[in-house]
């Protein structure tokens, strides 16, 4: 993860994704609490502070509708649906001071736990500080307020820090540890004096600062102990006046890494002390000045069970009105809380307020931990002081896993992952649970879809990161290819259906070969003799190798090494005879083929098409192959850089067909890093069918060849697509469908994993 400065915008930074995050947020105040627990049960309590639950997450903060139930009801919240929670707290005078407050939660009777704030898809912890948020949630810790004056000056306003005859030390309030601070800011020329940031502070006089000497045109990273400080790393260079600059700076608390005007100038220092990952801000001397026009302050993504996320409906700290009827006490405003883990201070004295939170109760956390269906969560407030706040009876929700909900993340690049079906009508599909945890698992469902369920999870691969993963169903055993950046591996699973050891992974992590890939795409195919063939991308060229019947994997082989142009995106699939028929794209936009023959014999490659585009994202422009056996005919499909999807075919190791488009709507390519065309495709009978994301609606929709390529139909509207695959298979009842699964808009963050299905050949009236 890094944080990038472009135009003035502050953006996230994931491979090539990027994403605009901008979150308002007030002052915060982190601390350690302690309470009693409470019974979940009801305790009936006249004039007693209450709660509500709000399902309508789009709802103001202020609307009084969108109530999953009604005050104190105790009511059933999806898994991966984020939803929001309002309480009333009392304060009396016998409190001494005014109080922040924290939520905690506990899952069927656990310990108690801190909720922490990981946002929805993306479980992350950003905030992006303007000018104005930048004021309001600096606390001055030298100088005074009035040092600080907002700006306008289009298209931004600037927060101008400007000092007399005494220096400014400010810091900036986070509600969580920051590991990574970006900056862009403006040494004016007329008041041109050395400035620092500071990225970690146990007091003003002892600190971790990164300082800009104009002057002396240097660059330093420096620890202050007791007020001296230590030079820990120093760099020349040229610090323009008037201009806006940006440094991105990266904490971890043995280290510190500075990153200036885009990596003209980098120092990396290792810390002999520990930094801790709060109290950043800036540090301006006597007579000078420095304009600060964004400030991103970035912590540690982590998926938990539970956490409090970003609501788009109102800014974190809006006032509140009175809404709900337990408490009798005169109202004063709370707030609403946006991706914070602190609420702001609040001091009303005999008074009553209302506080609301966004929450979600994720399906699979970090550790591939589970949350099922009957779960029950509940919740309470606590103090600054660690008292636990008196309510009616606590909240305790239950959760439910509606049908075809999956969860999880899917595969970064994935060929064929499933859905595979054993004899007895299992199905079995492989995912990751989540963004910030890249294991690999085996999901099963005994009910055509409806329910999921991680099979052998004590048992997976060792190796994670779902970069690129492949996989065929061979009689009872799932062969899978899965390439990372240094190697691709091979793991085994069985299904349902073998009469020993059913669910379990039979082979795990064997290298297939070692090839530092510059993007992760690969495939496979199983020979009928029980050979496993895989290819498998390196830095320029498509390689390929060979597992024995013995379990030996042979050398590695790669795919004209010596020519022109490089080569991605490789496609196979196994033909009659045992030839395997292979589609690739070159890096010059162009699509090929060749067969690899049982002898072990590469045909000579034929041009395929031009026009897929040249650049990285278009490297998974080839669909996975279809494959009729009937007709000994291999179906290619690839996408053009215009969005158009196209196919060639080859019957009987014959030349290639004419082109024929198979829809002329723009198909969605590299959704969320992915560096592939948004569509699957598959066989029913003598027909391929083909699902694929429209790039304008993001919907997926179908379309089919027989009788010619059919107008599209639409399947799942209204969602951000961007993956698909499935299977063409027959259900316990006789019915045929295309079964799929599908990302319906975390946006490659995590949660929205869905099944789905559509009806190919009803037979249940025969």
């Amino acid at each position: 993860m890094s944080l990038r400065v472009e135009d003035g915008i502050f953006f996230y930074v994931k491979g090539n994704y990027l994403k605009l995050m901008l979150i308002c947020f007030s002052s915060s105040l982190v601390f350690l609490g302690a309470g009693c627990e409470q019974s979940i049960e009801p305790q009936a309590a006249k004039a007693s502070p209450g709660f509500r639950v709000r399902s309508d997450f789009s709802a103001p903060l202020n609307a009084d509708y969108g109530w999953a139930g009604t005050l104190n009801e105790n009511v059933t919240v999806d898994a991966d649906q984020p939803f929001r929670l309002r309480f009333e707290v009392e304060r009396s005078a016998q409190t001494a001071n005014a109080q922040h407050y924290r939520l905690e939660s506990r899952r069927n009777n656990g310990a108690w736990l801190p909720i922490e704030a990981h946002d929805f898809p993306h479980p992350q912890r950003e905030i992006d500080l303007d000018s104005t948020h930048l004021k309001n949630s600096c606390t001055v810790v030298k100088g005074v307020p009035s040092n600080m004056v907002v700006i306008d000056e289009a298209p931004h306003s600037v927060l101008r820090v400007k000092t007399d005859q005494k220096p400014f030390l400010g810091l900036f309030a986070a509600p969580w540890d920051v590991t990574e601070m970006a900056v862009q800011f403006r040494l004016p020329a007329e008041n041109y004096h050395e400035i620092a940031f500071v990225v970690g502070s146990v007091d003003q006089d002892n600190s971790w600062l990164v300082t800009f000497n104009p002057n002396a045109e240097t660059l330093r990273s420096s620890h202050v102990v007791d007020g001296i400080e230590e030079n820990l790393g120093e760099a020349h260079v040229v610090i323009p006046a008037g201009e806006w600059l940006s440094v991105e700076i990266e904490m971890t608390p043995a280290a510190m890494k500075v990153n200036f005007r885009d990596d003209m100038v980098k120092i990396e220092t290792e810390l002999r002390g520990s930094v801790p990952l709060c109290g950043l801000g800036v540090q301006v001397p006597e007579n000078a000045l420095v304009d600060l026009r964004r400030v991103a302050l970035a912590g540690e993504a982590k998926t938990p069970r539970v956490s409090i996320v970003s609501c788009p409906s109102y800014l974190h700290g809006a006032a509140t009105n009175d809404l709900l009827t337990g408490s009798s006490r005169p109202f004063q405003s709370g707030a609403g809380i946006s991706l914070g883990e602190v609420s702001p201070q609040w001091g009303g004295v005999d008074a009553h307020s209302e506080w609301e939170w966004p929450l979600v109760i994720r399906r699979y956390a970090d550790g591939a931990v589970t949350n099922n269906t009957d779960d029950l969560f509940e919740f309470r407030l606590v103090d600054t002081d660690g008292r636990v706040q008196n309510l009616s009876h606590n909240p305790v929700l239950r959760l439910a896993v509606p049908p075809g909900h999956v969860g999880g993340t899917f595969v970064e690049n994935p060929g064929r992952i499933g859905l595979w079906q054993a004899t007895n009508g299992d199905l079995y599909f492989m995912m990751e649970p989540a963004e910030t945890d890249n294991v690999f698992m085996m999901m099963k469902s005994t009910d055509d879809g409806r329910s999921w369920q991680e099979v052998d999870g004590s048992r997976r691969p060792q190796t994670d990161d779902l970069e690129s993963v492949d996989s065929r169903l061979v009689g009872d055993t799932i062969h899978i290819l899965h390439q990372v950046t240094r190697s691709a591996r091979y793991h085994a699973f069985r299904t349902s259906d073998p009469p020993t050891q059913p669910d379990t992974w039979t082979i795990s992590d064997e290298v297939a070969g070692s090839a530092r890939a510059i993007a992760q795409t690969a495939s496979m195919v199983v020979r009928s003799d029980g050979t496993v063939v895989a290819f498998y991308l390196g830095q320029e060229k498509i390689h390929f190798s060979v597992r024995s019947t013995s379990g030996t994997w042979g050398p590695m082989r790669s795919i004209d090494a010596g020519r022109q142009p490089n080569q991605a995106g490789p496609q196979a699939v196994l033909g009659n005879n045992e030839v395997i028929h292979l589609a690739y794209y070159g890096t010059d936009g162009t699509i090929w083929y060749r067969r690899l023959l049982a002898n072990g014999t590469l045909t000579p490659r034929q041009a395929i098409a031009t026009g897929a585009g040249t650049s990285r994202a278009e490297y998974g422009a080839v669909l996975p192959l279809v494959y009729n056996s009937s007709k000994d005919e291999v179906v290619i499909l690839y996408r053009l850089d215009n969005g158009e999807l196209w196919e060639r075919r080859v019957v009987n190791n014959g030349p290639p067909s004419r082109a024929k488009m198979v829809t002329d709507m723009k198909v969605v390519t590299d959704a969320v890093d992915s560096q592939q065309a948004g569509a699957d495709a598959v066989l029913n009978g003598d027909s391929a069918q083909v699902l694929f994301i429209d790039t304008v609606t993001r919907s997926i929709l179908s379309t089919h060849d027989s009788q010619g390529w059919q107008p599209p139909t639409i399947q799942v509207d209204n969602i951000l697509g961007s993956w698909v695959r499935g299977n063409v298979y027959t259900r316990k009842d006789g019915v045929t469908v295309y079964g799929y699964v599908y990302d319906a808009g975390s946006d490659g963050g995590a949660g929205m994993n869905r099944f789905r299905e559509f009806v190919l050949n009803d037979k249940t009236g025969d």
